[in-house]
């Protein structure tokens, strides 16, 4: 073959789209058929951007047709879907209830692709995968354009790493950050979970995790936030871990984001609409006041903090929640100082 089509172009596995264009075109001009497992491999790897769609088609060969049609739709990835598996009983301990993502089939590759890749496509129940190999980088290069499927395939070790103490799990989690597709509720769950994680050091690879998708405009706050306050309702994750994690990301400078987190978290562990949300909450309402007073943060306050900040007694609790309270109304008051026009 001349080259091969399915040579990345990013360090994630990814593929350019003009790139995969120019490379068949050049194919058509040698005369020569791209090898079936080449191209498969090319189209999972090619970030989907319609932009390249008219140049795909122009090509006027059977690939560019495909091509096109996969950057304009066909190549979605996988459904995740998204459910709590109950409680198992075991010897010596119990494994709490604990969420779990199942993959759809993605028919466009059990249709038309070569055998070999029919397995990425076929549905997995509770994070099971086809490729077992070990090698973390490799997987991700297979789909660097689908987090969502390779997030839903790492949460049950991503899951021993916070509830049974696994060390290492939560490595993969900053290249799942970098890689391509949509970052949807599969990733931030993961993400949520790898906060959690027993060992420090695994913390912080969550964490660098969590700023990369910051810094690429692509962290929900809000979906995070509401993750973190089901997994510590469930046991999955542990508010001391938590409250570290989240200290440490704020500690970067990131305190905007690390209150968009928290306050999205809060309203469950102030209203107690979790089981076991109380333990702990003192520790992350301290930090959310750190955050709010560090960034000026003028939003509404989260569900349930009035009363807490009313309460009696000198609890941690209490003293945080009327911090945090405090903190809020003085910058919502300096904010609406600031929206006054001046004569």
């Amino acid at each position: 073959m001349p080259f091969l089509l399915a040579t990345p172009t990013a360090q994630t596995g990814s593929l350019d789209p003009e790139v995969l264009v120019a490379r068949l075109a050049e194919y058509h001009r040698l005369g020569e058929s791209p090898a079936p497992a080449d191209f498969a491999q090319a189209l999972l790897r090619v970030r989907r951007d319609p932009a390249a769609v008219p140049g795909a088609a122009a090509l006027g060969t059977p690939e560019g047709d495909r091509l096109a049609a996969w950057l304009g739709g066909g190549g979605e990835g996988a459904p995740v879907t998204r459910r709590v598996a109950p409680a198992m009983g075991y010897r010596y301990t119990e494994e709490p209830e604990r969420i779990v993502l199942d993959t759809g089939a993605r028919p466009e590759v059990l249709r038309d692709f070569p055998n070999p890749f029919r397995e990425l496509a076929r549905p997995r129940d509770a994070g099971g995968r086809c490729w077992d190999s070990g090698d973390d980088l490799a997987l991700i290069a297979v789909l660097p354009e689908d987090r969502e499927t390779l997030s839903a395939w790492w949460l049950p070790a991503l899951t021993a790493c916070a509830v049974h103490g696994g060390r290492g799990g939560v490595a993969v989690l900053p290249r799942l950050a970098a890689a391509g597709g949509p970052a949807g509720p599969a990733l931030h769950l993961v993400i949520a979970v790898g906060l959690g994680a027993r060992h420090p050091e695994d913390r912080l690879t969550a964490v660098d995790a969590l700023l990369t998708l910051a810094a690429r405009g692509e962290l929900d706050g809000v979906r995070l936030g509401t993750d973190l306050a089901e997994l510590l309702g469930l046991g999955t994750v542990k508010s001391n871990r938590l409250a570290d994690s989240l200290r440490t990301a704020a500690a970067t400078g990131a305190h905007a984001t690390t209150w968009a987190v928290l306050a999205a978290a809060l309203p469950a562990l102030l209203t107690g609409t979790g089981t076991g949300t109380g333990v702990g909450t003192g520790e992350l309402l301290a930090l959310a006041a750190d955050c709010v007073e560090q960034s000026g943060a003028a939003s509404p306050e989260p569900a349930g903090l009035a009363v807490a900040a009313a309460g009696t007694g000198r609890s941690r609790l209490v003293t945080q929640s009327a911090r945090l309270h405090e903190a809020l109304r003085r910058n919502r008051r300096a904010a609406d100082a600031r929206a006054v026009p001046r004569p």
